[in-house]
C-alpha cells in the first residue's frame, strides 16, 4: 500500500501553511472521546494557537459539544473552509478493492459509539481506505452551521501526512489519552491502529506489543512519536529505555504537539456510502 508523490515536511511553519491556502478563513475540528480542540487558520493574523473543549460527562458529549458549537462565538463566524476529523475507535481500514461494499458491512467488527451513528467511507488514492462512524447528530450540526464540510478519520490525516520513503518506522502519536500506532516501510503503511491509552503503561505495552507481533527489532527499528509524546514527558523517557532509537518527527514542537490538526489542512475528502445507522 503506498502514498506515492506525498512528501510533507514536518518543520513546516504556521505561516508557510496558511501562505499556501487559497482561503482567507478556515477552521479546522479534532473531536475525540473527551471533547474537540479547534484551529482557525486566518491568513490576516496568521494564528497558530489551538483551542480545546472538554465535555464535562462523557454521557453528555453530544449535547455538551453542540451546545458550544452554538455559543462560541468564534465559531460562530463565516468560514471559507471547514474540515473536521475524529478520533474513533468505530473505523475499519479496508483494501481499494471493497470500496463498493456496504459500509455497515466493512464496520462489523467495529464496535458502535453511538445508538445513532452517520457512517462515513474516506476514499483516496492510496490503496485503502477509512470507513468509521460518527454522531450523525453532530454530523447534521456541523453541516448547519458552517454548510460544506469535509469530514476524516484522524489515521487519514496521520498516514497521509507523516514522512514516506524511510527503513522501517514506527510512528506513535499521542491525543487525548488515545494513541495511533502507524508502521510504514519503503512508501508502504504495514501497520494502523488505534488504541485507549490512558497511562504511560498503556502506551509502552502497545507500542512494544505491535513491535513484537511484526517481530521488529527494537535495537535497530525506529520510531518516531507526535502529539503529546514529547522528549520531555516521563513517557517518552520510558520508551527510550526499551527503544533504542526514538526521536520526536520534528524540532518544532509547537507544530508536533497539535501535529494532527494542523496537518487537516493538507488534506483532500472525498466520501461515498454515508449514511445513518440506528
Amino acid at each position: 500500500m503506498g502514498f506515492a508523490g506525498i512528501h510533507y515536511l514536518y518543520a513546516e511553519k504556521f505561516d508557510t501553511i496558511l501562505a499556501q491556502k487559497e482561503h482567507n478563513k478556515s477552521l479546522y475540528f479534532l473531536f475525540y472521546k473527551e471533547g474537540f480542540s479547534f484551529w482557525i487558520a486566518d491568513s490576516a493574523t496568521k494564528t497558530d494557537k489551538v483551542s480545546h473543549f472538554k465535555v464535562t460527562h462523557f454521557n453528555l458529549w453530544e449535547t455538551e459539544i453542540i451546545k458550544e458549537l452554538e455559543v462560541n462565538l468564534r465559531l460562530k463566524r463565516n468560514f471559507d473552509e471547514v474540515k473536521a476529523a475524529f478520533i474513533s475507535s468505530f473505523f475499519s481500514l479496508v483494501p481499494k478493492d471493497y470500496a463498493a461494499e456496504n459500509p455497515e458491512v466493512l464496520l462489523n467488527f467495529s464496535e458502535a459509539e453511538f445508538e445513532d451513528n452517520q457512517l462515513i467511507h474516506s476514499v483516496s488514492e492510496a490503496e485503502f481506505s477509512f470507513v468509521y462512524g460518527t454522531s450523525s447528530v453532530l454530523i447534521k450540526k456541523l453541516k448547519e452551521q458552517y454548510g460544506k464540510v469535509q469530514f476524516f478519520h484522524s489515521g487519514e490525516v496521520f498516514l497521509k501526512s507523516i514522512e514516506n520513503g524511510l527503513p522501517t518506522t514506527v510512528h506513535l502519536n499521542l491525543n487525548q489519552h488515545q494513541l495511533e500506532i502507524a508502521v510504514t516501510s519503503e512508501s508502504k503503511v504495514l501497520f494502523y491502529n488505534l488504541f485507549e491509552t490512558p497511562t504511560g503503561e498503556d502506551i509502552l505495552f502497545f507500542t512494544l506489543f505491535v513491535m513484537e507481533q511484526l517481530e521488529l527489532d527494537t535495537n535497530k527499528v525506529v520510531v518516531k512519536t507526535y502529539g503529546e509524546l514529547m522528549p520531555e514527558t516521563k513517557v517518552f523517557q520510558i520508551l527510550r529505555k526499551y527503544v533504542r532509537h526514538v526521536y520526536a518527527a520534528s524540532k518544532d514542537e509547537a507544530f508536533l504537539r497539535h501535529f494532527t490538526i494542523y496537518s487537516i489542512s493538507k488534506c483532500a475528502s472525498f466520501q461515498v456510502n454515508s449514511e445513518g445507522k440506528k
